[in-house]
């Protein structure tokens, strides 16, 4: 869990500095240089990996990773040029709140319905409350 708030963190410090970025160059551009200089900093984590822990990968069986996987990059880049393009407009409290109002929905039917492959999670009562209660905090953020 603490892991997961820090990366809730970055994700909004990650949001308004992708933002600045698409102010200043474009909502396009700016995401091209935020995957560009992720994949860099993805290659030193990799390269790091191979040297702290060199014991050998496991082979990876391409055939067995399901279609649907190979577009979260795809996705990626949406999500930023979006963020890029909303921020400067609705700020970053709203865009996230409505972010994260939508992502929690989206998950919450992805755990229930067994999407993706996912094990099943069924949604209780409390799910769906605390759901409501996100979309009442999106509200009361968008009325500021």
């Amino acid at each position: 869990m603490i892991i997961s708030l820090g990366a809730g963190a970055l994700v909004a410090l990650m949001v308004r500095l992708n933002a600045t970025l698409g102010v200043h160059m474009g909502v396009v551009a700016s995401s091209w240089v935020v995957h560009v200089v992720g994949t860099l900093f993805a290659a030193l984590l990799w390269a790091a990996r191979a040297v702290l822990d060199p014991r050998r990968p496991r082979p990876i069986d391409w055939r067995s990773i399901p279609w649907y996987a190979w577009t979260g990059g795809v996705l990626g880049v949406a999500i930023v040029a979006l963020a890029n393009a909303v921020v400067p407009v609705l700020g970053l409290a709203l865009t996230l709140s409505i972010v994260i109002a939508t992502s929690l929905t989206v998950s919450a039917l992805a755990d229930h319905f067994g999407w993706f492959g996912l094990p099943v999670h069924r949604m209780t009562v409390r799910t769906a409350l605390g759901i409501v209660c996100i979309v009442a905090g999106v509200v009361c953020v968008t009325l500021g």
